[in-house]
């Protein structure tokens, strides 16, 4: 089924922001005339909605292309469609056609004949990987179903088209611009984003992988040349083996197949966790507990991703030294040591998603709460004891790779640790704050920033600069458009040389074999600063007192697991 592709009607990027990224193309001074980007969006349908009736729409669309409503609609014609549609496409207060024609596009159309350029201009398409799913599409399609679409629309996606005039005279280049990859590092996000020189098919943009399915990981095998994973049809199926009486592989072999299944899944194992996890499925206790048989792939993958540094936080409670003195407390110890020292009025810390703490007349809240079912009528009712939830957290690696979805996620699994304190909590407002190296503003230079001008910044990383134009709107959109806003920050920067040792000894005379320290001497140094950015997300809640814990599991419990690790 073809999709609706339908133009964004004013500039993505703001001329300030164009300008910045003409700056990063490998062109010369002057080769760009101008520059102009909008956004597009994709409407994939449902295969039940009809050719006949995704015709109908287009139609309508090329009828009326700014409809207008001024009551509920039901998506009960091609023209109430298109009007629910248009509308949520339209940012308020836009009036004006769409930036480019509203067309279908099919798998089978040349992506080159869709174009009507001249020949001075180029066009690049910046849009989510292929087989991904944007964050902006996840919230843009679940405000379509609940706008009545949810039987019409499948899934709506959107990205950025820019549309590059070169100057006359320039000799514009004969290669594809989405492959260059000075153009492809400049305007786009490498992890979560694709460049291609037209719209592409729909089976490309809405892409997903079927399920595979679960595989064992033969650790128990006797024989050695064995498919690393083999599909099985349930948990249940890994077991077969040793009831069939066949020969159970020794150690050795089994931390083998482990430590190449930890290569070729990309667990990110240590050589402990291999022993570990060989010693559960083989070990005495193995029957015991009930995994007397291969590990799956997705028990594996769940192990590598709780037991990661992320969830764990395995390298803060290791044990640790100080110029050659072991200290007696970790740094997780130290973090907790504040709480230990003053546990009065914390209910919940270190145990949960976020912590609880007692808020000041916790029972005299109460809370505006519908009479009747229809909701028409609302009144205050007493709530119960209700208490505060509260949560600070880190998101750097993602924020010095992709600064504005790096930002954004770390501000999202935030509002979502909020969410699910105890048995269910309500997040409220939030923080994010950066702290950065030197910014080095061009034609804006600082007397501090001087000494370290010449450090680099690594090439896969973003700068200082880059990380605050576009993180913070990163925290803030996503905060904002969850309906929690961020109302506090903070912003530091620091970069400094800092000496190692003692400054180089030089001899009074030639003759004299005692060495005095030089007026001005050139010190050992070394460079500190934050290349890797620090993003802190955090925010506050509530919790009613009765949903503050979480329900104990006994041992042996099935549980379901919803999403991925």
């Amino acid at each position: 089924m073809p999709m609706l592709v339908v133009p964004g009607r004013s500039q993505a990027l703001s001329g300030f922001r164009l300008s910045a990224l003409i700056e990063k193309f490998p062109f010369p001074s002057g080769a760009i005339a101008s520059m102009q980007s909008h956004h597009v969006h994709f409407i994939d349908f449902d295969a039940a909605y009809g050719d006949s009736n995704v015709s109908a729409v287009l139609q309508a669309a090329h009828e009326e292309h700014t409809p207008k409503i001024t009551r509920a609609v039901a998506p009960d014609s091609a023209e109430n469609v298109w009007a629910i549609i248009a509308t949520l496409l339209r940012v308020p207060g836009e009036s004006g056609a769409p930036r480019a024609s509203i067309r279908l596009v099919s798998d089978n159309e040349d992506p080159q004949e869709q174009q009507s350029l001249t020949e001075r201009q180029r066009e690049i398409w910046v849009l989510p990987r292929r087989g991904t799913i944007s964050p902006w599409s996840s919230k843009a399609t679940d405000i379509f179903g609940l706008c009545g679409l949810g039987n019409v629309v499948r899934r709506v996606e959107r990205g950025i088209v820019y549309c590059i005039t070169f100057a006359d005279g320039f000799e514009i280049p004969q290669v594809k611009l989405s492959e260059h990859h000075q153009i492809v590092n400049a305007g786009s996000d490498r992890m979560t984003e694709a460049v291609y020189e037209a719209c592409p098919p729909a089976s490309l943009i809405f892409a997903q992988a079927e399920p595979r399915p679960l595989r064992e990981v033969p650790i128990r095998d006797s024989t050695a040349d064995q498919e690393l994973a083999r599909p099985i049809s349930n948990i249940e199926a890994a077991a077969r083996q040793d009831e069939s009486g066949s020969a159970v592989a020794t150690t050795d072999a089994a931390v083998a197949v482990l430590a190449r299944a930890n290569r070729e899944l990309g667990l990110a194992l240590a050589a402990d966790e291999i022993a570990y996890l060989v010693d559960a499925y083989l070990g005495s206790q193995a029957a015991a507990d009930g995994i007397a048989r291969n590990p799956t792939d997705t028990e594996l993958m769940m192990f590598a991703q709780v037991n990661s540094e992320h969830c764990r936080h395995k390298i803060f409670r290791a044990s640790w030294t100080i110029d050659g003195r072991a200290q007696e407390m970790s740094l997780f110890d130290w973090i907790r040591a504040t709480q230990k020292a003053h546990p009065e009025h914390v209910l919940s810390a270190y145990s949960d998603n976020a912590a609880v703490l007692e808020a000041v007349q916790a029972s005299s809240i109460r809370e505006w709460a519908p009479l009747d079912s229809d909701g028409q009528r609302w009144a205050l009712r007493d709530s119960g004891a209700v208490h505060i939830v509260a949560k600070v957290e880190t998101h750097n690696h993602p924020t010095l790779i992709s600064p504005f979805p790096g930002a954004a996620t770390g501000t999202g699994g935030e509002i979502r640790d909020e969410g699910a304190v105890g048995r269910g909590s309500h997040p409220k407002c939030g923080l994010a704050g950066f702290t950065v190296s030197d910014l080095r503003i061009p034609g804006f230079s600082q007397p501090w920033e001087k000494a370290t001008a010449d450090v680099p910044f690594p090439a896969h990383a973003a700068s200082a600069l880059d990380i605050m134009l576009e993180a913070p709107l990163g925290a803030a959109a996503f905060a904002n458009e969850f309906g929690r806003p961020a109302i506090l920050g903070y912003f530091r920067t620091y970069l400094q040389r800092v000496p190692t040792g003692m400054p180089p000894l030089q001899p009074q005379d030639p003759d004299s074999s005692t060495a005095q320290l030089t007026d001005e001497p050139d010190m050992d140094c070394e460079v500190r600063g934050f290349h890797k950015p620090i993003l802190l997300a955090g925010g506050m809640g509530s919790v009613r007192a009765e949903h503050m814990l979480k329900t104990p599991f006994a041992p042996g419990a099935r549980l379901v697991v919803l999403g991925g690790p």
